[in-house]
């Protein structure tokens, strides 16, 4: 099973990914960060990866979810949203 940056999520749906988020929020199906509900995560379409960074002037980690498609999830957007997924050949051609 692939597992699609929200970038690489967006470009096969012919989109940016700030408005593929911004869409997304819309919907509900996001939170403000960027982050599905739950159910979203249940049902196999996103996972969320948890990861952290040292934050420089705290001196601690600090945790964040990274939030990626599965093969699922992206047939799932496409429906939802009314696109076509693109191939990575058209992907490509396209930039």
């Amino acid at each position: 099973m692939s597992r699609y940056t929200l970038q690489q999520a967006a470009v096969l749906l012919g989109t940016g990914r700030t408005t593929l988020c911004a869409e997304l929020r819309e919907r509900g199906i996001f939170d403000r960060h960027n982050i599905p509900a739950r159910h979203h995560i249940s049902a196999g379409r996103f996972h969320v990866d948890l990861k952290a960074f040292n934050h420089p002037g705290l001196g601690e980690a600090k945790p964040y979810g990274k939030t990626l498609v599965t093969d699922k999830g992206l047939l799932w957007l496409a429906t939802q949203l009314g696109r076509e997924i693109v191939t990575h050949r058209e992907a490509a051609n396209d930039a």
